[in-house]
């Protein structure tokens, strides 16, 4: 016998609800929408009581029907008696309401809580820029007091981080400076060809790659390869704990740690951001040459024509700047670094997307000031 389910109205304003039979998801249980509907159609009803009138078996298919019954009654304040259904079922229904009311409330505290977290976000914020600014002071001082000589740093390991930020630096910057200039010479060439006037291309990727693409593009593939790495070494040392121990042997991690990595790339950045305006400058060159009929006499001679002294200062001047931003952010990184293998992936990936930004913010600043200033 498949899950009977009957309804009947008493005393004027209590609803009785009886339960039979065999009760399963797949059984044949016709009644019960049409039960549930006469229930919600009518307001006269005070209370519901749900009886057990030969039930065989059932499962979760009950405890559907009786929590629905439940909810009606929630949403119309309505007294509920289902002391003759067995216990089992009775638990499941108390569990599933219990957890439907906990959810509705978390929810509504959760949307009510939204200005807490814009609260929160923002102290958060206010602190990481009270950090920043509390590391960038101490760098200062760091370079400060090494110019007055009383900061002595280690030659040999200054030479290999010059090494590793430098040297083995370059083949990555040949390869994507050599396609940026082959890029931005096709892209010119497209467009020059119109008016006859391809030899301009030397202009277009000349001043380009000196002024801004050889210092940007440095300043992207160096966040991405030395900056994380540095954030990645400083964090795995507060994560080992020997950030801790080099303060306690009365070491400075500002001047044991960050400003050789500061000095290194300061000095690099600007001879990384030459090679790269030159490879640039070739890979266009290359372009140019295979795609129209300039020669290389012709292309060398309007891009000495075309570049200025001026456009090459300033391509040093804004990489300098950018090798301070990102072997600061990654050395500030890593020393904000948490203490588990995770939280040094997080600072990684914090410290280049947070160089690349300040890049991109810092040259957008450069290109006002050098405009207002007419260079």
């Amino acid at each position: 016998m498949s899950g009977v389910v009957e309804l009947k109205f008493r005393d004027g304003n209590v609803a009785e609800i009886t339960v039979s039979g065999s009760w399963s998801l797949y059984g044949g249980m016709a009644h019960v929408k049409k039960c549930i509907a006469s229930l919600s159609s009518k307001t006269f009803v005070k209370k519901i009581v749900v009886k057990d009138k030969g039930l065989v078996s059932w499962d979760s298919s009950l405890v559907n029907f009786l929590f629905r019954i439940s909810e009606i009654c929630q949403s119309k304040n309505l007294s509920i008696d289902m002391a003759d259904i067995p216990a089992g079922a009775q638990k499941l229904v108390e569990l599933a309401t219990t957890f439907q009311s906990s959810g509705v409330k978390s929810l509504k505290k959760r949307r009510w809580n939204r200005l807490e977290f814009l609260r929160k976000y923002v102290l958060l914020v206010l602190a990481s820029l009270q950090t920043s600014m509390e590391f960038f002071g101490e760098a200062c001082m760091g370079v400060s007091a090494f110019f007055r000589r009383k900061v002595r740093i280690r030659a040999r390991e200054f030479l290999v981080i010059l090494q590793d930020v430098g040297v083995n630096a370059l083949p990555i910057v040949a390869l994507i400076s050599f396609l940026v200039g082959l890029i931005i010479s096709f892209i010119s060439i497209l467009q020059l060809a119109q008016f006859g006037a391809s030899i301009y291309v030397a202009n277009l990727v000349g001043i380009s790659m000196m002024r801004e693409m050889g210092c940007i593009m440095t300043g992207v593939i160096i966040s991405g390869r030395t900056g994380a790495a540095f954030a990645a070494t400083i964090g795995t040392m507060v994560v080992n704990d020997e950030i801790d121990a080099l303060r306690t042997s009365g070491f400075s991690s500002m001047d044991f740690l960050v400003l050789p990595r500061i000095f290194a790339l300061t000095i690099m950045m600007p001879l990384l951001c030459m090679f790269s305006s030159f490879i640039g400058i070739f890979g266009g060159m290359c372009a140019a040459i295979f795609n129209t009929n300039t020669t290389v006499t012709q292309y060398c001679t309007q891009t000495a024509n075309a570049v200025r002294v001026a456009d090459f200062v300033i391509g040093m001047i804004k990489s300098s700047f950018f090798g301070v931003l990102i072997s600061s952010i990654g050395c500030l990184k890593g020393l904000e670094c948490g203490r588990s293998a995770e939280d040094v992936g997080l600072a990684t990936t914090s410290a280049v997307v947070t160089s690349i930004t300040a890049i991109i913010v810092a040259d957008s600043i450069f290109a006002v000031i050098f405009s207002a200033i007419g260079v």
